[in-house]
Parts: structure tokens; C-alpha cells; sequence
């Protein structure tokens, strides 16, 4: 009798648990009650629809083509792979969830969204992580960054299933542009390392976000009940699709400070090390007088990125390692949590 290879024809051709995770599992566990206070209740559930190109339904609905395929004869505007778009009209906004084969991805928006007049406040995903590393990755249509590099996405390991979480959540009318009319300073809030490139601009926007309670990358103020909810529910989501490990890469100090409460740990030995050097940077600050609230000890990290550095405000600079994610490249900060048996005596071996 002729022998023949047995696999999984789901997994691989790309189809990962993740994608399974349903709509209402998803509104019930990972949008939080003053999300959906804001959003107000559901009030009409349209039939899913199979989605195949870039282009949204409206603005701020748009999905990626980062590996920039050409399909029916090169046509632009077209995704590798399709996905399937649900959407959920709310009393004061709507829920929409995407998803292929590898990625889900959430997003609940405030306002009018059907006549462009709605405002994003919150956006979640969770995608599996099996194909990071290669091009294949950046086939998912539902990717704000790639994930190819072979160094710097490299899975944790190829005998665990990880699987990525991300989260952003803002109150609505609270964007920097909508208090300032600034646009140019809503941006750098946004994302500071962007502006490096014109240092004395910089400078200027670092002195005013200084004195705010906006940290970098809150270029909105918070929906407070998220960052207190949200990671034991994508764990256990995980911990139910039988997932080894659970991943995030924060961009700012704050934010790896919220995972490691929640007890992650850094990936990489040398980005342990170089967080570490951060928190002795600041607690020599701190030790020297300046006491300094979190959103600008993020603030400081950020600041070691100034050059030349005659230009970082006096007392803050350190003369040490630069933040390692910048969202301007491929590097990531990756940090982890083991939730699985398997993955715990694992990874405490390679530790």
C-alpha cells in the first residue's frame, strides 16, 4: 500500500484558530463596558460580506496590500488574500469585525460612520503569529506593519502557537486636533519618532506634550476601563483556541510597563537589557530631584532619541541605549506571556 503524508489542510493553507473567535465573543468579552456605553447598544447586524480589495466602505475602513500584489491581469487595489467584513450598526456608531485566515481585528466607531462622519475609538486584533518571519505574513490584508524580517519577527519558537495581541482605545472628541486645531502636533503625539528628522520642531512639541497628561502615542485621552480589562480577556480567548503563548509589542514605556504587570517578559535577552538600562535612567533621574509621572518618563525614552543631543533638555539625557521601537522600521519590542503548560517548561528551559 502506497504511503502518503498526513497534515492539516486547514492550517496549511493558512487557516489558524484565531480566525474562529466569533463576533459576539468578541463584543461581549473584549469591548469594554464604557466602550459600549459610548457606542450604545446594537441595533442592526448586516450579513457578512467577503471583501477582496483595499478600499473601505468608508474613510478609515481601508485594508492593506504590503507584499503589493496585482491580481486579474495586475490589476492595483486588489488583497492577496479576502477577507470577511461584518458590520453591526450601534445606536450611537457601529461594530465592525475583520477577519481571514490568520488575523481578527475589531473596531468600534463613534458617530455616523455610514455618511463619513464617524470617529475610531477603539481597534483590537489578535493574529496568529506561525508565519511571521516571511513574506507570507504580509499577505494578510489586515496589517498596519510587516512582519517579513527574518531577525526581527522571528516566532518565539516554531514548537509553540503564539498569537499577537493589540489594542487601541480613545474617548471620542478628545483627539489633540479637536482642542488645538493642530494637526501637525496631534501627529507628533501620535508618533514623536516621526518628527526626528527636524530636530528643533521636535524639540518645540516635546517641551508642550510635556506638560500634558499625554504620553506619547495618546494622541487622545483613554478609555480608562481598557487597560483594565482587556489583557485577561484576550488571554483567556487565547487559552481557548489552544494557544501556547500570547505576544504584544509595545511602542512606549507606558505601555510595557502594562504588560509586564500582567505578567509579561521581555523576548529578546538584549531588549531585557536595554528596558533595564531605561529604568535605571530613570530612577537616576528621579534619585537626582525631578520626580516624573509615567506619561513622561515615556516621554524621556522617547527623548533619548534627539539628535544631536546637546538639544535633549538638561537633565534628561543619559547617555544610554536608544527605545528600540519606533514604528518607523521593522524592529519590534516583543514581549510575551506563557499560557499553556507546554509553553511554560519551554520556555523556562531556553530562558
Amino acid at each position: 500500500m502506497s504511503k502518503f503524508n498526513r497534515f492539516d489542510v486547514a492550517e496549511t493553507l493558512g487557516i489558524t484558530p484565531i480566525c474562529a473567535v466569533s463576533d459576539g465573543e468578541i463584543w461581549e468579552r473584549l469591548v469594554t463596558p464604557m466602550t459600549k456605553g459610548l457606542t450604545g447598544p446594537i441595533v442592526r447586524v448586516d450579513p457578512p460580506v467577503l471583501v477582496e480589495t483595499t478600499a473601505g466602505a468608508f474613510p478609515g475602513d481601508e485594508v492593506s496590500n504590503l507584499n503589493d500584489h496585482r491580481l486579474y491581469g495586475g490589476k492595483a487595489g486588489f488583497v492577496r488574500n479576502r477577507y470577511i467584513r461584518t458590520f453591526h450598526k450601534t445606536l450611537h456608531g457601529a461594530f465592525i469585525v475583520k477577519r481571514d485566515g490568520v488575523k481578527i481585528e475589531a473596531f468600534c466607531w463613534s458617530g455616523d460612520v455610514e455618511h463619513g462622519k464617524g470617529e475610531l475609538i477603539l481597534k483590537l486584533g489578535m493574529r496568529d503569529r506561525r508565519f511571521d518571519g516571511t513574506p507570507r505574513a504580509n499577505d494578510s490584508a489586515l496589517l498596519d506593519y510587516g512582519y517579513d524580517d527574518p531577525v526581527m519577527h522571528k516566532p518565539i519558537s516554531p514548537d509553540l502557537k503564539a498569537v499577537e495581541l493589540s489594542v487601541y482605545a480613545f474617548m471620542p472628541g478628545s483627539r489633540v486636533a479637536d482642542v488645538t486645531g493642530e494637526e501637525e502636533f496631534d501627529r507628533f503625539i501620535k508618533n514623536p519618532f516621526s518628527f526626528l528628522d527636524r530636530p528643533e520642531l521636535f524639540l518645540a512639541y516635546f517641551k508642550r506634550a510635556w506638560k500634558t497628561k499625554r504620553g506619547p502615542g495618546q494622541h487622545a485621552a483613554p478609555i480608562t476601563d481598557v487597560s483594565k480589562l482587556a489583557l485577561p480577556e484576550f488571554e483567556r480567548i487565547a487559552k481557548a483556541r489552544g494557544y501556547d503563548v500570547i505576544e504584544g509589542a509595545p511602542s512606549h514605556y507606558h505601555v510595557a510597563r502594562w504588560f509586564q504587570t500582567a505578567g509579561y517578559v521581555f523576548t529578546v535577552p538584549a531588549q531585557a537589557a536595554t528596558f533595564a538600562a531605561f529604568t535605571a535612567g530613570l530612577e537616576k533621574i528621579r534619585h537626582d530631584g525631578m520626580p516624573l509621572t509615567r506619561t513622561q518618563q515615556s516621554w524621556v525614552c522617547v527623548v533619548q532619541s534627539l539628535r544631536p543631543v546637546q538639544l535633549i533638555p538638561e537633565g534628561l539625557y543619559w547617555g544610554g541605549p536608544l527605545w528600540p521601537q519606533t514604528n518607523m522600521d521593522n524592529a519590534c519590542l516583543w514581549m510575551h506571556k506563557a499560557i499553556s503548560a507546554k509553553a511554560k517548561d519551554l520556555l523556562t528551559k531556553t530562558a
